[in-house]
């Protein structure tokens, strides 16, 4: 039920993002003056946490060698 009002509302978050806003509090001031810098935020987030496209691409190939060491 609280996701479903979450999502109405347009403030779904995810848990992740959550904590990281806690351990980053200077983000509750930027967003209250400057809602506009959510992206940035978010772009920060992805790439504190390894979550861009090249991290990814990255974790893949380090799987693809550890599967070819098995062969």
């Amino acid at each position: 039920m609280i996701k479903s009002l979450n999502q109405d509302s347009g403030m779904m978050i995810d848990q992740n993002l959550r904590i990281y806003m806690r351990m980053h509090p200077k983000w509750y001031l930027i967003l209250s003056r400057y809602p506009m810098e959510y992206p940035t935020m978010l772009e920060q987030y992805k790439i504190e946490n390894k979550l861009t496209v090249a991290d990814r691409i990255e974790k893949v190939g380090t799987l693809l060698q550890m599967i070819e060491m098995f062969l």
